[in-house]
Parts: structure tokens; sequence; C-alpha cells
């Protein structure tokens, strides 16, 4: 009976971790290193680094999903910033979406360009 407690034990507490693990990396899209990680947003880097325009991107959450905002930071210009998915494909999102845009987790920001 004891043996069967402890690999009821080992099973729950396996369980547990691997649980637990999940939801920390998919609460962290791209990880520690996102421009690394992801190929799709290393791309849009470079891209944005060729227009000799002032960009920035960051990483929150919207909607219980990591999104990443790339967005204009010159004065000088009125933009949209542009909402990506994890997977780099962009959230489009009505006029009336964007003038009520809350993010649920802090806005961290990974690139400015120069």
């Amino acid at each position: 009976m004891t043996k069967l407690k402890l690999i009821f034990k080992a099973a729950l507490l396996s369980g547990a971790c691997l649980l637990f693990s999940c939801e920390k990396s998919n609460s962290l899209c791209g990880g520690n290193d996102p421009i690394h990680d992801l190929p799709w947003l290393e791309q849009e880097i470079s891209r944005l680094s060729s227009l000799n325009q002032c960009y920035n991107i960051s990483r929150s959450t919207y909607e219980k999903q990591t999104v990443f905002i790339i967005s204009n930071c010159d004065p000088y210009i009125n933009s949209v910033p542009i909402l990506h998915g994890c997977d780099g494909k962009i959230l489009y999102l009505s006029a009336e979406d964007y003038q009520n845009l809350k993010f649920s987790g802090a806005i961290e920001l990974i690139w400015k360009s120069n």
C-alpha cells in the first residue's frame, strides 16, 4: 500500500510540474529572447531597419494571447499600431477595437530602431 501511495504521489508531482511548465512557456511567446527565437520577428526587424524611420516593437498580452505591437515612434506621424500574434500573423482589429484597445499585461519594449 505504501508503494502505491509513493507511485501516486510521484505521478501527481510529475503531472503538476508538466502543467506549470507548459503554462509558463505559453505565457511568454518568444521566451526571454523573442527577436532571435521567432524567425518572423527577426525578419520584420530587418525590414523595419531598412526603412530609415523610427519604429519600435513591444510585447504584451491582448485577449489572453501574447501580441507584438509594431508602432511608428516618429512624433510627426500619426499612425495606428499593428498587432501580430505569436505566429507572426497580423491581428486585424476594427476601428472600435482600436479605440477600446486594452492590454492585460505589461508592455515590454523589445526593439527600437535608431
